[in-house]
Formats: structure tokens, sequence, C-alpha cells
């Protein structure tokens, strides 16, 4: 039997979060007709909800225009899930899946999923992907939640070649995207890569994946790096894959497309 104590206990703590949630509320935003809600508790979630129609315009045309309604969709650094919402509502068909293993970002990106209704048809998986498997550290630069610019690496990263210090250490799984789709028995049709720099790992680890005739399109925000950035350009065209230009945006976004899927 629970004690007066426990109850009056229970009671304050709802109280107490009832407070908490006052003080970091959701927003309604609007994008291209579609309407979603996203929590803004700290400077750099209400900055996703101010410009998330005007920060990556070419991502939403993406998503609008090449992804298509049933498409299996992956959307590799999910961060609090702004483009795996999107996804899933322009194309109620669609199963997508958010990659984000940095432990902050999950919880929104799951609040997010689950105020948004879309539990059923947004799949959270709290990995990161690169070119092998086994465990790893997230080396992350900045401790508010929804921030990005976090590296996976399981060593120390020179903070002099990034301008940004390493300010905590997390311990991830890592695994390649083949190995996973392996696991799954899932191939993508559209895959969406934003991680910040291990772009090229990925896709060293996604080789049988991005040769599959089932995979129709790739958006990839590249890596700053010259060296890195060329890699990933080899890898899709020896994929099969080609740049598709985009008249939206001046980012580093690249959508590539298989040939036998061009003229969208």
């Amino acid at each position: 039997m629970v004690s007066v104590r426990a109850r009056l206990a229970a009671v304050t703590l709802r109280i107490r979060w009832a407070a908490v949630a006052a003080l970091a509320p959701r927003r309604s935003v609007t994008a291209n007709g579609l309407r979603l809600t996203l929590r803004t508790e700290n400077w750099i979630t209400h900055y996703r909800w101010a410009t998330y129609a005007i920060k990556e315009p070419d991502t939403l045309r993406w998503l609008d225009r090449v992804v298509r309604d049933g498409d299996v969709v992956f959307d590799v650094g999910a961060n609090i899930g702004v483009y795996s919402l999107y996804a899933a509502l322009r194309h109620p068909r669609a199963v997508v899946l958010a990659f984000e293993p940095e432990y902050a970002n999950l919880h929104l990106l799951r609040d997010n999923v689950v105020a948004n209704g879309l539990r059923d048809r947004v799949t959270i998986y709290a990995l990161a992907l690169g070119d092998r498997v086994g465990l790893t550290h997230l080396q992350v630069q900045d401790l508010t939640p929804g921030s990005a610019l976090h590296t996976e690496s399981p060593v120390p990263i020179d903070h002099t070649r990034t301008g940004r210090r390493v300010v905590m250490r997390e311990g991830i799984a890592l695994m390649t995207l083949d190995e996973f789709c392996a696991l799954r028995s899932l191939v993508p049709n559209a895959i969406k890569i934003d991680v910040d720099g291990t772009e090229a790992e990925i896709l060293r680890g996604a080789e049988r994946t991005l040769r599959d005739p089932a995979l129709r399109t790739v958006l990839i925000e590249l890596p700053v790096s010259v060296g890195a950035a060329s890699e990933c350009r080899a890898r899709l065209e020896d994929a099969g894959l080609g740049p598709t230009p985009m008249d939206v945006g001046e980012g580093t976004n690249e959508v590539w497309t298989r040939r036998s899927h061009r003229g969208w």
C-alpha cells in the first residue's frame, strides 16, 4: 500500500514537472504546408524552430520532390529530428529511420517524434555509423541539447584543427551502414547524411548499400576537408550515383541520384 507521504511526494513531483514543462515549451512551425511542433528549451533549439523553413531549403526541397511516398528514408545525423519529422509528415507511407548517437539530442529527438504522433512512423537508433563495427567515443564540443559539431573518434581530436575544444567524451556504439542493413534486412531508397566531419567514413562502410539499385538518392553535407569531400564524391560516383544540380540554397549540401532515376 502506498503511504500518504509517498502520494504527496508524487503530487509534488508532478507539479514541479508541470513548471519545468512550462519553462521549456513546444512551439508550432509551418513549412511548405506542413505543421509540426518542436521543443524549444534553449537558444539552439529555439534557433532550429525559428529557421525551420529557411535554414536548408534545399533539404526540404529534396524531401518534397525527390523522396517518394513509401520510400525507406535514413536520416543519418538526425539531431533533434527536424528532417525526420518532415519526411514522415510529407510522405505518410514512408519508413523513416533516424540515427543519432548524442545523448541530449536523442532525448529531444524522441520527444519530438512522440509529440508529433510519429512513434509508429519514425524509428530511432542510438548509434553512430562509420567504417567499422565496435565501440568508440563521441567527442562532444557543446553540451547544449540540440547542438551539433560533435565528432566520432576513438581518440581525442585536435582542437586546434576544429577550432572548438572537446568538453566531454560519450561512449557510443559504431556500426557500418552495410552491417546495419544486413541485420535489418533493409535497404534505404533515400539517405540524408549530415554528421559534421565523418561523411567519408560512413560512405566507406556503405559500399554494398550505395551500389544497391534500390538506393535512388543521397543528400550529403560534404565535409570541410577538400580531401574528404573528394573521397565522398568519388565513392558516390563509383556506386553509380551522379550529382544533381539544386536551384535552392548555397550551402555544402549535394544531392546525388542514381543515373536511372534522373529527371526529377
